[in-house]
């Protein structure tokens, strides 16, 4: 009895063992985890932490969601630059996330680019401006990167989106950006074999947990006749999903993004360089009569603690008026010239309608500073709920 009980087990964990090695052969010649994913994982490298997990690999020529993206020697998107700037010129590094890195546009729309020719127009002097966004970063690893560079900028701006409060994604052992709890970023055994991940990603659909599937369910979505519109579910899911947070900030996360502001802080200082925190909108807040503005508040509060210089865009945008994003957090390339020509006036200390094409009725004062205020508590493939009192998607 004991030998046919053993000889079964022993027969079993043979045969997992053999559906485990030819579904990991299988997902891997077939690529199918790629496929699926969307990110080429060959454009990241290995960061040095978990709160830097990853970094633009040095050199990389390829296409991300369509558009083609080239990687320069420093590490950051666009053409080659120098690891110092050339004599006379004002060098000027952005930092941000997709947004800075201009997701779905190409190098010369971003805003960088943009914010380039707009300060050089202006004939305040040659100007260089360098796109350090990466997709998918949060404010922690913007700060990180920010003291991981010698690139001796003379001034710093830092594109925040509304959802830098959450962690970037952690860079597994097999190079796949992938979402984690703040408390759960070791990797795990699944992080280290495609064909595990993969039916990591097929539990989520048997459990309607997959983006498409939360799309569907949210209030708002299109039926199924309108699906060419899906992008209204997304927008009102992104909406749902900020402003539950800011509303009621879960603190750790709340406490990590405020350590981060105070750490920009303290690097501006140490490096002696002007740095200018730069809030971008979403489509939600621009074009409504009573936009829930509670976002851009409370990280004015933050940045008014750690005494930094802060624009918010959401007036800027809203008196451009028009068709400026791309979907519900990306900015189209118009709406990164109007964001460009907004910081540029913030920068060089001039009314917006100087650097606009026509006269204009919004002014901005250099580095909008709030007042000092504590604040009153103390792609897309894997969506699932998450202790965050939201739902995070999976890159």
């Amino acid at each position: 009895m004991i030998v046919r009980v053993a000889r079964l087990v022993f027969g079993l964990a043979v045969a997992a063992a053999l559906f485990l090695a030819a579904g990991e052969l299988l997902a891997r010649v077939l690529d199918v985890v790629d496929r699926l994913n969307g990110y080429d994982r060959f454009v990241y490298r290995r960061g040095p932490s978990v709160d830097l997990p990853y970094l633009l690999r040095p050199g990389v020529e390829t296409t991300v969601f369509g558009t083609p993206v080239r990687v320069n020697r420093l590490g950051l998107r666009g053409p080659e630059a120098e690891p110092r700037p050339r004599p006379g010129v004002h060098r000027v590094l952005v930092l941000g996330d997709s947004v800075v890195f201009g997701q779905g546009l190409s190098e010369d729309e971003a805003l960088p680019a943009a914010l380039e020719r707009r300060l050089g127009a202006t004939g305040a002097g040659p100007y260089e401006v360098l796109n350090a966004g990466v997709q998918g970063y949060d404010a922690v690893a913007e700060v990180r990167l920010l003291e991981t560079l010698d690139l001796a900028p003379e001034i710093v701006v830092v594109g925040t989106s509304l959802n830098d409060y959450d962690v970037a994604p952690q860079y597994s052992p097999l190079g796949i950006l992938t979402r984690k709890d703040l408390d759960r970023r070791a990797p795990s055994l699944t992080d280290r074999s495609e064909f595990l991940t993969l039916l990591r990603w097929i539990g989520g659909y048997l459990r309607g947990q997959l983006g498409s599937q939360l799309m569907a369910r949210a209030p708002g979505f299109p039926p199924p006749v309108a699906l060419t519109e899906a992008g209204r579910g997304v927008a009102r899911l992104v909406e749902q999903m900020h402003l539950r947070f800011y509303h009621d900030p879960e603190p750790a996360y709340w406490n990590r993004l405020r350590a981060a502001y105070a750490d920009f802080a303290r690097s501006a200082a140490e490096h002696q360089v002007r740095l200018l925190v730069a809030i971008f909108p979403e489509s939600y807040q621009v074009g409504r009569p009573d936009p829930d503005l509670t976002p851009q508040r409370r990280l004015l509060e933050i940045c008014g603690e750690a005494g930094l210089r802060c624009l918010d865009l959401q007036p800027i945008f809203a008196a451009a008026g028009g068709d400026l994003f791309a979907d519900t957090q990306h900015p189209n390339a118009r709406g990164h010239a109007v964001a460009a020509e907004a910081i540029a006036a913030a920068l060089l200390g001039v009314p917006i309608e100087r650097l606009w094409h026509e006269p204009h009725p919004l002014t901005l004062g250099a580095f909008t500073k709030p007042p000092v205020q504590r604040p009153p508590f103390s792609s897309l493939l894997e969506w699932r709920p998450s202790r965050r009192r939201g739902i995070e998607a999976q890159e």
